[in-house]
């Protein structure tokens, strides 16, 4: 990696648990040694991009990376356009709703919602979601080109999150063409034991899926009696959203 490169990927790993990190493991990840990974750290504390817990002398993003993402966030207007569809689903629901983003090829939680009383989903925001496991993943990767697809099953370590999780390729890439199809995605305990998602894609005003709506809750909760009706409540909502930020459809 050039120097670039390693800037790079350790403000990317810093996005990911356990999202404080020392000199020692990071040069040890990313295969630099400890005073080159030190100066890199320097660097990046000294433009707010890291920031130093003086106790523990570790790393953890900083300051203008919150100013950074909100900027992407408000350029975006999805918080603006969706929070208010987001409380009504999780008032309507009693789940914990949530909107997954398209980071490349990564599906990374962006915001989460619920009340007090509801199942509130533990994910951390900015976490990324597994493509093969979960409604959220599944179905950002699912409206990714096919040959990217391909690419990253054949590329990438297909983690097994639990005893439901499909690692197996061809069987996920059916799963992706189904979601396509339908439009909505399911997971049954394939991300975290006991829990039970659905997700339905949000377009922009040119039509791309580069967003989704996710109901997550314990399963014990979407009995047949109520799974109709919440994922009709989740489209409509995806829906309304992907209107308010401009797609109008065919």
């Amino acid at each position: 990696m050039n120097s670039h490169e390693k800037l790079i990927w350790i403000l990317k790993r810093l996005g990911e648990p356990p999202y404080e990190m020392g000199v020692t493991e990071l040069s040890r990840e990313i295969g630099v040694s400890k005073s080159g990974t030190h100066k890199i750290l320097k660097s990046l504390a000294e433009e707010n991009l890291l920031v130093q817990n003086p106790s523990t002398r570790k790393y953890s993003l900083g300051p203008l990376i919150f100013r950074l993402g909100s900027v992407y966030s408000e350029s975006k207007g999805i918080w603006e356009v969706s929070h208010a569809v987001m409380d009504s689903l999780a008032k309507e629901t009693g789940t914990a709703v949530l909107i997954g983003i398209r980071e490349g090829d990564d599906p990374i939680l962006a915001y989460k919602m619920g009340t007090d009383e509801n199942f509130i989903y533990q994910g951390q925001t900015g976490t990324r979601f597994p493509f093969n496991a979960g409604a959220l993943g599944k179905l950002l990767t699912a409206f990714l080109p096919e040959e990217r697809i391909r690419r990253i099953l054949q590329t990438r370590s297909i983690e097994k999150k639990t005893p439901y999780t499909e690692t197996d390729p061809d069987r996920l890439m059916e799963e992706y063409r189904r979601i396509r199809r339908l439009e909505y995605a399911v997971s049954i305990e394939e991300n975290r034991v006991g829990a039970f998602g659905m997700a339905a894609p949000i377009r922009d005003r040119h039509g791309k899926v580069w967003a989704c709506l996710s109901l997550v809750g314990p399963r014990e909760t979407f009995t047949p009696d109520v799974v109709d009706n919440w994922l009709s409540l989740l489209r409509t909502g995806a829906d309304e959203i992907s209107y308010r930020l401009g797609f109008r459809g065919a």
